[in-house]
């Protein structure tokens, strides 16, 4: 097992770049084979992968992507590997494994030990044995031994973990104290079986004196003082004990992106452009909304790819300025307001979880702040609830200014934050790494398996279409996905005669066949959730038309968020425990849609950041009383009405925007089910979300309470 960096002046074979040209080897030698991309449905590792497809492709090496929405589907793409596993040599893990135990045989440890994984994930903390472990070795006889090598993609993090790694090597190679006795007499023996020989009889007699005696005492000497060194005592033990266990309990938090990673394998190539840069940004954006990261990480990734901005892209030139054809990325600063370049200046604040908490908008008092604010501003209702890019220019142009002046008098002084925005040339204008990820997140979570109703464009605030609405639908649109010039190989997606993919929400037609199994919906014969990936995968990518009709979707996904956040603060449905606030969700008209856990951690993020400010102190003091550092846990349960489960996501606020708590929750999750004996399952690989029998709900939230008292 080993760490690599993306530059390594001590050993520069420790490296991504000579890393990937092993992997090119191992390519050439077996050139029937193909490289395994395991890619969970999350948006830094779509990222992630399509660099990785670009470079591979560019490389003239087969891949093969496979989607793994959670661990049981990584067991079943696992042992359809294993299948083929003389014909494999390179696996890649995406936002994958960090916590596996990769060579344990309920994982990769019945691969032959010529298969390396690779691991390239922002989660932490890592798998010790991934990290410090010896790496497998041949057998006498030349044979290889199961258990593949592990390949930790690291950001510098590993180097961080010296007492961590101290602790492994004493606790993996170390002898324990109260073996002493057993080691003296192994050495012993060993004596008495060196210093006598067979005669040819069969019987013993000792050995000759001289230099081979000479040469077996040293060799003893050695033995004694090597056991003396590895031996621990049981105070040492269990300090080394303390140090592992409190590893794996520091709680989730996140590094590099899965997708800065591969940026920077391309930067280390000399092969990095645009695209590549984009995809890049987009994994740093998505961490920093959905609060992986802090803010300080955040500028410090913004400003290294601010300078590759800067080196890739031409300065503006007044004969440029303005071209529909220009694709660079520019730097922007961006409000936090929800997809406001698609939406309208009223709609985009209200849908704004940062307005939300300092304006409490799910009051009527609060709507009339905001009414307030934009009067002041000088604009009427009607004016806010036209579509921002049909607003007058002169409008929008003085809006920065005038926010900046009006905004601070009701808390509001933190609605910006520096990004990026991509051009699309004429199929669609610029557009920022928030919008994107909307766009491409929402169809992870609905493109198929739920029903919403989407407002079409030139709706509200446009014109005769005004108010306007229709059923989301990918396949009637003709705008649904996988052209024939994206399919990867031996995917997972099935395609229509003519190339496209049959991808859309669920409707009464007589066309749509809609079954259930253990891993979601099935829809025409195929899982929803492969159909989501394979849509969000080409959106992020080259098909512009699919990530252009997205964006209503992320509309009425956010609407659906806010409308669920604000019933659930206006009826005072939060409970408050000891050590977190809790909010089960029985009902409502978009029950379903909570049911998908990226869709439900958003609202919990959402409920978050609406109360940040709003939370009583004396529950304040009682949430962090267990912590240096305030924080404001949140658990969410919502009832899948098709399974009859609830869905379970707790997330660790901080008490101020841009602040990150490492999540607990997984670890706590598990002691809640050992304690109440609760049927649970990890449908994710997010820790912090487990899917709960619904009759077992309640013994488990009450064992989740007393272990967190505890």
């Amino acid at each position: 097992m080993v760490f690599i960096l993306s530059q390594n002046p001590h050993n520069p074979q420790l490296t991504y770049s000579h890393t990937y040209d092993q992997i090119l080897r191992e390519r050439r030698l077996a050139p029937d084979s193909s490289v395994i991309l395991l890619v969970p449905p999350e948006l830094d590792a779509l990222c992630a992968a399509h660099i990785l497809t670009t470079l591979f492709f560019r490389d003239d090496v087969n891949l093969r992507t496979i989607p793994v929405a959670g661990y049981p589907s990584l067991q079943t793409a696992k042992q359809e590997l294993l299948q083929s596993a003389n014909q494999l040599h390179t696996i890649i893990l995406l936002n994958i494994g960090s916590l596996l135990d990769i060579t344990s045989e309920e994982w990769f440890g019945e691969f032959p030990s010529r298969v390396t994984i690779h691991i390239i994930d922002s989660a932490r903390p890592f798998e010790l044995r991934n990290l410090f472990g010896a790496p497998p070795l041949p057998t006498d006889d030349g044979e290889e031994k199961l258990g593949p090598r592990v390949v930790i993609w690291d950001d510098g993090h590993a180097e961080t973990l010296k007492e961590e790694r101290a602790a492994f090597d004493a606790m993996e190679y170390g002898v324990d104290s109260d073996s002493e006795d057993d080691s003296e007499e192994d050495i012993s023996d060993s004596e008495n079986e060196e210093d006598y020989e067979e005669d040819e009889n069969g019987g013993r007699k000792r050995r000759r004196s001289g230099s081979d005696d000479g040469s077996q005492r040293r060799r003893r000497r050695r033995t004694r003082e090597n056991a003396d060194a590895q031996r621990l005592s049981r105070e040492d033990r269990q300090h080394h004990r303390m140090v592992i266990a409190d590893h794996y309990n520091s709680g989730t938090h996140h590094g590099q992106s899965a997708a800065g990673v591969a940026y920077m394998l391309c930067v280390a190539r000399e092969c990095a452009d645009n695209d590549l840069l984009w995809l890049a940004i987009l994994g740093l954006t998505h961490q920093y909304l959905s609060s992986s990261i802090t803010r300080e990480q955040y500028d410090h990734f913004y400003e290294i790819f601010n300078d590759e901005v800067a080196r890739l892209n031409p300065p503006i030139t007044n004969v440029a300025r303005g071209r529909g054809d220009d694709a660079g990325v520019r730097p922007s600063t961006e409000f936090r307001f929800t997809l406001l370049q698609k939406w309208n200046l009223y709609d985009a604040m209200v849908h704004s979880g940062y307005v939300a908490n300092k304006l409490a908008l799910w009051k009527e008092e609060g709507t009339k702040k905001l009414s307030r604010i934009l009067t002041k501003m000088g604009l009427s209702i009607q004016q806010s609830q036209q579509t921002y890019i049909y607003m007058n220019a002169d409008l929008r142009e003085k809006l920065p200014d005038q926010l900046e002046a009006i905004a601070p008098e009701s808390g509001l002084i933190e609605l910006v934050y520096p990004s990026f925005t991509k051009s699309f040339g004429n199929e669609m204008p610029r557009t920022c790494a928030a919008d994107v990820l909307a766009g491409v997140g929402a169809l992870l979570e609905a493109a198929r398996g739920v029903k919403l109703t989407v407002e079409v464009e030139g709706g509200k605030g446009g014109g005769e279409l005004f108010g306007s609405e229709k059923i989301w639908d990918l396949k009637k649109d003709g705008l649904g996905g996988r052209g024939k010039e994206n399919i990867q190989p031996n995917s997972e997606m099935r395609t229509d005669g003519e190339g496209a993919a049959r991808v859309g929400a669920i409707e009464d037609r007589p066309d749509v066949n809609v079954g259930m199994d253990d891993d979601g919906i099935i829809i025409d014969g195929q899982k929803a959730w492969i159909q989501n990936f394979w849509a969000a995968f080409d959106a992020v990518g080259s098909n512009t038309a699919l990530l252009r009709k997205s964006l209503p979707l992320a509309i009425s996904l956010q609407r659906a968020i806010v409308r669920q956040g604000c019933a659930i603060l206006s009826k005072r449905l939060v409970k408050f425990y000891t050590e977190f606030r809790y909010v089960k969700i029985t009902e409502g008209p978009d029950l379903a849609t909570f049911a998908h856990p990226s869709t439900l951690t958003r609202l919990t993020l959402w409920l978050v950041e609406a109360t940040r400010d709003r939370i009583p102190k004396v529950h304040i003091a009682r949430m962090s009383r267990r912590s240096k550092k305030a924080s404001y846990p949140f658990v969410v349960a919502c009832l899948n009405e098709r399974t009859g489960t609830y869905v379970v996501v707790g997330v660790t606020g901080a008490p101020e925007m841009g602040e990150v708590r490492k999540n607990h929750f997984g670890s706590a999750f598990i002691e809640a089910k050992q304690r109440s004996h609760a049927r649970t399952r990890h449908g994710t690989f997010t820790t912090s979300v487990i899917e709960v029998n619904g009759s077992d709900l309640a013994a488990f939230i009450d064992a989740l309470e007393d272990g967190c008292e505890g």
